[in-house]
């Protein structure tokens, strides 16, 4: 039975929150494309970060555009559509800023709770941002952007940018991510109890600590407790 956690630290994107498909899909519009297949493409292509994309291809500055790629493929898009759309989207605000389902009922469980509660995410430095118009920001105690503190995931060293100001201990903390290559893999090297959510229940990877909603992981949490 795995201990009840004083602290949880969640990924972001893929996690708590998903790319805006709306603003995505209104660019690619204006450029002529039917993005009538970018929600089911967008988890598609995210699985890669679990093989092609894996920690083994480098940082994300090195395969970014060729993820991408894989997007538009998926939506039967030109890549120089996608990345035309992409970039006007992004750039006028952070595409990450969707919620998942039940992102703002779990971080207020835990709150109510008691337990401490951050993100820890490989981003751009505009992390905060996104999850302040995703509405999660004033629910959560810390937020570590990798390129804010200089660390990646699946450097296990990144969670100590979020631990330190909690008070906790690696051990006292569970983590939430959508990729056992890089979240989980991180998470458990940092001694945190690591899980995996599947939103879109593709995952092929095994993990002993799997879910598939929001809601299910704070009942976890609280079961725990």
């Amino acid at each position: 039975m795995t201990s009840a956690p004083r602290g949880v630290l969640f990924d972001a994107g893929g996690t708590l929150v998903q790319v805006h498909a709306d603003r995505l899909a209104a660019g690619l519009r204006r450029r002529g494309a039917d993005p009538r297949e970018l929600p089911d493409a967008f988890w598609r292509t995210l699985l890669l970060l679990e093989d092609e994309f894996a920690p083994g291809a480098g940082d994300a500055g090195t395969w970014w555009s060729r993820w991408l790629d894989r997007l538009a493929e998926g939506c039967d898009v030109p890549a120089e559509v996608m990345a035309a759309a992409w970039k006007e989207a992004n750039d006028e605000r952070h595409l990450w800023e969707d919620p998942l389902p039940g992102a703002v009922e779990c971080l207020t469980r835990l709150r109510e709770a008691g337990i401490k509660i951050g993100v820890v995410s490989n981003a751009d430095g505009r992390i905060a941002s996104a999850l302040e118009s995703a509405g999660l920001a004033t629910l959560l105690e810390v937020i570590v952007d990798s390129t804010v503190v200089g660390v990646e995931k699946p450097d296990p060293a990144i969670f100590a940018h979020a631990l330190a100001p909690l008070g906790l201990h690696a051990h006292e903390a569970w983590y939430l991510g959508d990729t056992v290559s890089y979240d989980a893999a991180a998470a458990d090297a940092a001694g945190l109890v690591s899980w995996v959510i599947d939103h879109p229940g593709l995952h092929v990877l095994d993990h002993p600590r799997r879910v598939r909603t929001l809601t299910e992981f704070a009942d976890a949490v609280l079961g725990a407790s």
